[in-house]
């Protein structure tokens, strides 16, 4: 599938889309301004949009003239289905707590590389706004996984460790078991 460049104006929504988004469009216009567009609309050969409806209304409100998306050649009835598929499938995810745990310390590791604060959508999840993100921030967060996830949290902490190098000063965090510890 090729993407195609199309004016905003030119994209319709599925009006039987029965998704819910409205909470997510200034997630998305945040996501969109920080990382870009990375991931595109999906509309039919009409133009009529198979998967994306949050994405056009964060881009809409961004204002953009024209985007690019990816021009579906499946049936109708196939659109039909995957608009649905679409969505649901998210919602059988789950998260790898331990991971998650370790990716988020990771955030605060390669800011430090860099001497700059973590300004994520997840840090802003947990209430970080934009602010620089310290280790004692990083702590509460794993605590209050702590008091859902119980000796989860230790355990990825414990996965993470941290090193300095000799040649160059940098610091930043590794997981234990890729450097076989």
């Amino acid at each position: 599938m090729k993407t195609q460049k199309i004016k905003v104006s030119e994209i319709k929504p599925y009006e039987a889309n029965a998704r819910l988004n409205d909470k997510t469009v200034e997630k998305l216009v945040d996501s969109i301004e920080r990382y870009g567009y990375v991931v595109p609309i999906v509309v039919d050969e009409k133009n009529v949009v198979v998967a994306g409806h949050a994405r056009l209304k964060a881009i809409t409100k961004l204002g953009w003239e024209d985007v690019e998306c990816l021009v579906s050649k499946l049936s109708e009835d196939k659109n039909k289905e995957f608009r649905i598929l679409d969505n649901k499938i998210q919602e059988i995810s789950s998260w790898n707590d331990e991971l998650l745990v370790v990716e988020l310390r990771a955030l605060d590791y390669i800011a430090s590389e860099f001497g700059v604060g973590v300004n994520t959508a997840l840090s802003e999840s947990f209430g970080f706004q934009s602010k620089e993100v310290e280790e004692g921030d990083i702590d509460k967060v794993a605590g209050d996984f702590d008091a859902v996830f119980g000796d989860r949290v230790d355990k990825a902490r414990n996965r993470v460790i941290n090193i300095n190098c000799e040649h160059c000063g940098t610091k930043f965090g590794v997981e234990a078991e890729k450097v076989g510890l």
